[in-house]
């Protein structure tokens, strides 16, 4: 039988003690060696981005260009393409050097682990799934999408 808790509280405290009781039970909860084999967590319900647990500051579309390449790994993104899936721009005249700059800023606020956005020479960019990389939604937010299925 596999099950996940979620601890959602402010109070490092109170999280530890859940913790323990879980582990005396018997359930050590095995998304503690998870969190640590992965660098980069991106938390699309609160537009986050951590780096080994700490926060890291994106910009708005620094934040969706690295979250639309996580969710779409193993997949080379051309910089026409992302330009269209992140900003929105299908002219065909915007320059496709902007994704670079932006790229660029996002790898260097992700220091150590910023080999996990590859280039592909000449034609954009790739993040692979085996990246230590791990986009996390929440279960308890319910979207509107999801409503509709429903």
């Amino acid at each position: 039988m596999r099950f996940s808790i979620t601890i959602d509280t402010e109070d490092e405290g109170t999280a530890l003690r859940l913790l323990g009781a879980l582990k005396e039970a018997g359930l050590a909860p095995a998304a503690e060696a998870a969190v640590e084999e992965v660098d980069v967590r991106i938390l699309p319900d609160t537009r986050q981005v951590l780096l080994h647990g700490r926060p890291v500051e994106l910009t708005r579309l620094e934040f969706e260009l690295l979250q639309h390449l996580c969710e779409h790994t193993d997949r080379v993104h051309r910089r026409r393409e992302l330009l269209a899936a992140v900003w929105g721009v299908n002219d065909g005249c915007s320059g496709a050097r902007t994704v670079d700059v932006h790229v660029r800023r996002v790898r260097q606020k992700l220091g150590g682990a910023a080999d996990v956005i590859q280039t592909v020479r000449g034609v954009g960019y790739l993040v692979a799934s085996s990246a230590r990389v791990k986009v996390e939604r929440s279960p308890n937010v319910v979207r509107l999408a999801d409503r509709r299925a429903g």
